[in-house]
């Protein structure tokens, strides 16, 4: 009862500061179209009138599925019942209140990954919580119409549910020869993984990390590997069936509208083409191709983009080096813009608690010192394990949150930098920073080797 009721507040107190930082920066902070938001809501226009998905690219195919589609049909939705009135308040509304659902995923992910190794899980929750709730990245989002706020909840909610499926449907399986072990969660994981491919399609290969994070969930927990590998693979090709079954209406419309198989949009091989050209430079570039090309860069984007990687290889690791560095320390316009209209224009309560950490001469959060942080407490949570004789734990339920920062990482390596790129990596430094803090203050005895 006292652990419930402690849940219960820290969820209210996580909750109350994401909206009320939220709907705050949204009644004062100008709304300003970006020029990807324009394009969607002109999608979403057409789409309100019922008319075909995509608007003025010209008469070629690939105006039909330019963009994924999830994010335009929810937002078309509701500009056609509720209006765009002041600035689309609606939208901002429901968008922040979605970013201030993440912050309370956030702090179930780390209170789940903790909780069969210490009594501090449910602080390590209230961590990733309230970082995810200060995080000003993820309040300025949720004030544009981008897909990224709908995409991290989505994306958050797969990683909780496939934690579950680790720990009550894949363990007991393992444990037990016989009997009955519910796949729930692996169906839950599995739908939310198309959904959000149907949102921004970079979770495609994601089954992958999920089967190297269970392995090692196996390995450290003495499972049966063998055993494993086999549950896994039915597990597995359950997942990619239930994943393409979610997908399959949108493929199915593409290759009715334009006789071609389009698995989600044609924005993915521009997008790589862009990121392996002459003209790449770790960041968005106009490729300066005429027309007709650009037209032929929605069949053979990937294409053309492994020719120069296979042709520059020399060129091509400078570029992964510059993006991990734009990974790691570039700032985002979008935080620097609002910091400098709301300072000019409005001191709001707990505004340095949004941009700063709140208290004093603390360091302003950025990407650049959640990820610092996060690596010097996984030090020394890995110091405290080992003195514990408790070193298989990091590669449990920690190594599928560590995996799937890795995997944000890998996605800007493949394609390139821009700042709402990097936002999904986020939530996961919040959850470790909760994870490894907690696990440095206290690890249960029990767990000894």
């Amino acid at each position: 009862m006292i652990r419930n009721g402690k849940t219960l507040i820290y969820t209210g107190l996580i909750l109350g500061i994401a909206l009320y930082l939220r709907l705050r920066f949204i009644i004062y902070a100008p709304f300003e179209f970006k020029i990807d938001a324009w394009s969607m809501y002109n999608y979403a226009l057409n789409v309100m009138g019922g008319e075909y998905y995509g608007h003025s690219f010209g008469d070629h195919w690939s105006r039909y599925a330019y963009w994924p589609p999830l994010y335009i049909f929810l937002s078309g939705f509701v500009y056609r019942f509720f209006g765009t009135a002041q600035n689309f308040l609606v939208m901002r509304v429901i968008q922040a209140c979605l970013s201030a659902a993440s912050c309370l995923i956030c702090s179930s992910i780390a209170r789940e990954a903790l909780k069969d190794y210490s009594s501090l899980n449910e602080e390590a929750g209230l961590a990733a919580g309230i970082l995810m709730a200060l995080n000003p990245r993820m309040v300025v989002y949720s004030n544009h119409l981008y897909v990224e706020t709908v995409f991290i909840t989505i994306y958050l909610s797969a990683v909780y549910f496939c934690l579950r499926y680790f720990k009550s449907e894949m363990s007991p399986k393992l444990s037990h020869t016989k009997g009955y072990a519910s796949i729930r969660h692996l169906i839950l994981f599995s739908i939310l993984l198309g959904l959000g491919n149907l949102t921004r399609p970079v979770l495609l290969l994601l089954p992958a990390v999920m089967l190297v994070s269970a392995l090692f969930f196996i390995t450290a927990k003495r499972l049966s590997i063998l055993r494993g590998i086999k549950l896994l693979t039915t597990n597995l090709t359950i997942t990619l069936l239930v994943m393409f079954a979610v997908l399959s209406p949108w493929i199915i419309r593409n290759y009715a509208l334009t006789g071609r198989l389009i698995l989600i949009d044609t924005n993915g091989p521009v997008n790589f083409c862009i990121a392996h050209n002459p003209n790449s430079n770790g960041t968005w570039v106009d490729i300066k191709k005429p027309e007709p090309d650009m037209y032929k860069l929605y069949e053979t984007g990937y294409k053309e983009g492994l020719v120069y990687i296979r042709n520059n290889v020399s060129r091509e690791i400078e570029l992964l080096s510059t993006k991990q560095q734009l990974f790691f320390y570039h700032g985002d316009y979008h935080i620097s813009e609002a910091k400098v209209y709301l300072d000019k224009t409005y001191r709001l309560p707990l505004y340095e608690s949004l941009i700063k950490m709140g208290i004093g001469g603390l360091p302003q959060m950025s990407f650049e010192f959640l990820w610092k942080s996060a690596l010097i407490l996984l030090v020394l949570f890995i110091l405290r394990l080992i003195s514990h004789r408790s070193l298989f734990i990091l590669f449990c339920e920690p190594a599928w949150i560590i995996g799937n920062f890795l995997y944000m990482n890998l996605i800007i390596l493949i394609f390139y930098y821009a700042p709402r790129y990097r936002v999904p990596a986020e939530p996961f430094l919040c959850i470790l920073i909760g994870i490894f803090l907690a696990g440095v203050l206290h690890i249960q005895d029990d767990y000894a080797d």
